[in-house]
């Protein structure tokens, strides 16, 4: 039973209360009507009768209120069939007394209770409940108005017959209309809860293929699902993982409440023809086709009925499910087909959205692998530049360095040996300009002593340089990782160090280096300006460099983490984790 839906026989019951309140006002016309043909008739054969006809008639509008009153009020609902059945023969007993004061006809009276007796059975769906107490009560009040004397120009017997097979007849008509529209409303709410079930089962399965995007896991909770959703005990799915690529096979089988899937193996040519032909096809079940057998066959027994699934997504046929309906009778025919349609189009869903995953995923792959080779052509070409600088331009500028020196020594005129000094003082400046261009290019204690050597020698000459007190903590100063994490390292810390010194207006710098569970953690704190990190990669100003952006994208080729944390006002915060093992120890140099 679904959640939250009340049982059949009590959800019976709240209907009938409901359509009684409805058909109260049609019952009450019903009423007004009879009694007002009944009342003209008498009128106009009896005047005299004219008081005792308009008491009977108050009486019975009276009556008529009630049962009105009832039906519109909510609260009155739980005992609607009582009232309405007291004010059903009300009315009837209001017209016997008529009779009996006004000494009219038996044979009228009988007329009247047959019409009055089947008018109700046929407005109000009470059932035996209600129409017992009337019929009883009715059938009751005319033997007692025969009994103190009413009577008519038929015998007794006739009316006492005709008012009883009036009561049978209107009796076995209310059971049976009652019977058949429990029947219909059983149908009915069967037929809605097992839609809630099936969109329940829907929505679990829709749920549970998209709970991965790995393709593999989603053909399996596929052929699982749908096995489970259609009762089914064997399924075979053939699905191609590409476009343009091979078609592939499962077979899945139902053991008790476990679902076995298997790879099938086979030569995959022979079930190209099942996505040909289902390219057009709707869900449909019947006995198996030729492409079907050949590529069912050394798959186990051959099914003699089969559900074809189609697993089309915008208009692309991904793959074709075949699930062996042998067992599952007509009924399956006819109440599976669309509900299976729904489950196929989940299921397409879920395969498109695993391959197209999966390519997102090679794509990525070749991606991250391209823009490696990219940073590692950059960091080559860096490295070359910074040698070429140090070893050829500066010692390109010291043997000038050397020249100035002797020319000055053999000029005889003093002025001229002090132009030559000036000229010697330009290139030793320029000499020491191109040195240190080299060493922030590329230092050279970066690949002879590690990261923490370099980051401690840089952090040195940029106090000397810009007065900003840069202090280096590393509990174990010789460690040493992979050349790719320690020039990731270096490199973070030099981009952190340029903003700082060009945006921050800090004056203190905290650098910390340490293992943290199997990775090397690095942090760079400064007191400077700040500001909104989370504002900044959500969308970052078009004013704005690559530093942040390029140190972040260089931490993830490595699989680490990077994270800024800064607020305006409050300084800023670098945090580097990339999983690195250390590596044997060299030497440490000492930063100058």
């Amino acid at each position: 039973m679904t959640p939250g839906v009340a049982p059949i026989p009590d959800a019976v019951e709240i209907e009938s209360r409901r359509l009684m309140a409805r058909r109260v006002p049609l019952g009450v016309g019903f009423f007004v009507g009879v009694v007002a043909i009944a009342g003209l008739i008498e009128a106009a054969y009896f005047p005299e009768r004219m008081p005792a006809l308009l008491a009977s008639f108050t009486a019975e509008m009276m009556l008529c209120a009630v049962a009105v009153l009832a039906g519109r009020r909510v609260r009155l609902r739980p005992w609607i069939v009582p009232i309405t059945t007291a004010v059903t023969l009300g009315v009837a007993l209001c017209i016997t007394l008529y009779v009996v004061r006004a000494g009219a006809s038996g044979d009228a009276l009988a007329f009247t209770l047959i019409i009055f007796l089947t008018g109700v059975a046929l407005l109000f769906p009470w059932g035996a409940r209600g129409q017992v107490p009337v019929v009883v009560g009715t059938v009751a009040a005319y033997l007692l108005a025969l009994a103190v004397g009413v009577r008519g120009d038929l015998p007794s017997p006739y009316g006492i017959m005709a008012v009883g097979g009036g009561a049978v007849t209107s009796l076995l008509g209310a059971i049976f209309l009652d019977r058949h529209r429990r029947a219909i409303f059983h149908q009915r709410i069967l037929l809605e809860q097992t839609r809630d079930r099936q969109m329940a089962t829907l929505y679990d399965v829709t749920r549970t293929v998209t709970a991965t995007l790995a393709l593999d896991e989603v053909l399996h909770l596929v052929c699982e699902s749908v096995l489970h959703a259609l009762g089914l005990d064997r399924l075979w799915l053939y699905w191609r993982e590409a476009p343009d690529g091979d078609v592939r096979g499962l077979a899945a089988r139902r053991e008790d409440r476990r679902v076995v899937v298997s790879e099938l193996a086979g030569d995959p040519g022979r079930w190209e023809a099942l996505l040909q032909a289902g390219a057009d096809a709707t869900p449909a079940l019947g006995e198996p086709t030729p492409d079907e057998v050949a590529a069912l066959a050394g798959g186990g027994a051959l099914p003699s009925r089969v559900l074809r699934l189609p697993l089309e997504f915008r208009s692309e046929l991904v793959g074709v499910a075949l699930a062996d309906a042998s067992t599952g009778g007509p009924a399956l025919a006819t109440s599976v087909l669309d509900f299976a349609a729904t489950l196929g189009n989940s299921a397409a869903m879920a395969i498109a959205n695993a391959r197209l995953h999966a390519l997102l995923l090679h794509h990525r792959e070749e991606l991250q692998q391209l823009s490696n080779k990219g940073l590692a052509v950059v960091e080559d070409i860096l490295r070359r530049i910074s040698r070429e600088l140090h070893d050829n331009t500066c010692q390109a500028l010291m043997a000038v360095k050397m020249d100035l020196a002797l020319l000055e020594r053999r000029l005889p005129d003093p002025a001229l040996r002090g132009a030559v000094q000036d000229v010697r003082a330009e290139v030793v400046e320029v000499m020491h300009g191109v040195r240190q261009m080299s060493h922030l290019i590329y230092p050279p204690v970066l690949d002879d002593f590690g990261a923490i050597a370099a980051i401690d020698s840089t952090a040195a000459k940029l106090q000397e340089a810009t007065g900003v007190e840069v202090r280096v903590e590393c509990s174990d100063p010789g460690l040493r990782f992979l050349p790719q994490v320690e020039l990731l390292l270096f490199r973070v810390f030099q981009e952190a160090l340029t903003n700082v010194v060009k945006h921050a207006a800090a004056t203190h710098v905290t650098v910390r280096l340490g293992l943290d569970a199997g990775a090397v953690r690095m942090e760079i704190d400064d007191d400077g300006r700040g500001f909104d990190a989370q504002a900044y990669f959500r969308a970052p100003p078009t004013s704005a460099g690559l530093g942040l952006l390029g140190m972040r994208e260089r931490v993830a080729h490595l699989g680490g983490a990077f994270r800024v944390t800064s607020t305006p006002g409050r300084g800023t915060r670098i945090t580097v984790t990339v999983p690195a093992e250390p590596i044997a120890q060299g030497n440490v140099a000492t930063a100058v």
